[in-house]
């Protein structure tokens, strides 16, 4: 499921604050044509974040009316940025320096084992490389693995901690560092949305599986 946009939360919002509406009320919400809140109600649907109703109507066919679902009403508590850059800010200030890198150990630790329990721990570096790819895609970031050029690349389109990095830089050498524990082989950076690239890459050593 791709991240919802401020739209599908404005639409959720109204759903759970009214208690359902229909077509007509949503286009009104929103301010777009019936077809364009058509296939926001499909997409929200197919991701399980909304649902329809037949309600019977004095006149004339019964009418479709739309409510949240409680993976919906989840969904609109998953904006965590601004908690996120108070954690790190907190963390990162911590004086003690021991204290403080074992911490950041600890958060970078439990971010590569929520990928890498989902991985082929048999598989190559490479088919490793492609698992990663889509599984952090299906958690909403937008990334793509690259086997053009003589070493893999992972690259995402937009980077997903931008207001942790603006903060710190020390974020990007995390998920490096992840990526490193999860694919089992050093990953470089080769370009970084924070230096004013349009994307961040990281590139896969192959050959030096298992030298991290």
């Amino acid at each position: 499921m791709a991240p919802l946009d401020s739209k599908d939360r404005e639409l959720l919002a109204h759903l759970h604050c009214h208690s359902g509406a229909n077509v007509q009320d949503l286009c009104g919400v929103l301010g777009v044509t019936r077809n364009a809140i058509r296939q926001r109600i499909l997409r929200l649907e197919a991701w399980g974040l909304m649902i329809s109703e037949q309600r019977s109507q004095a006149r004339g066919r019964p009418k479709n009316v739309y409510h949240v679902t409680a993976d919906g009403l989840h969904s609109l508590g998953e904006d965590y940025r601004e908690l996120a850059v108070v954690l790190w800010e907190v963390i990162s200030q911590v004086e003690d320096a021991a204290i403080r890198e074992q911490l950041i150990s600890q958060v970078r630790d439990r971010l590569a084992d929520r990928f890498r329990r989902k991985l082929t721990e048999t598989c190559s570096v490479d088919e490793r490389l492609d698992q990663l790819a889509y599984e952090m895609k299906t958690s909403g970031f937008n990334v793509e693995s690259d086997h053009s050029a003589s070493l893999p690349i992972l690259r995402e389109t937009n980077c997903p901690f931008p207001m942790l990095a603006d903060v710190d830089e020390a974020i990007c050498q995390v998920e490096r560092q992840v990526l490193e524990q999860v694919l089992g082989a050093p990953v470089e950076f080769k370009n970084r949305c924070r230096d004013g690239h349009h994307c961040c890459e990281f590139e896969v050593h192959v050959g030096s599986a298992g030298k991290t």
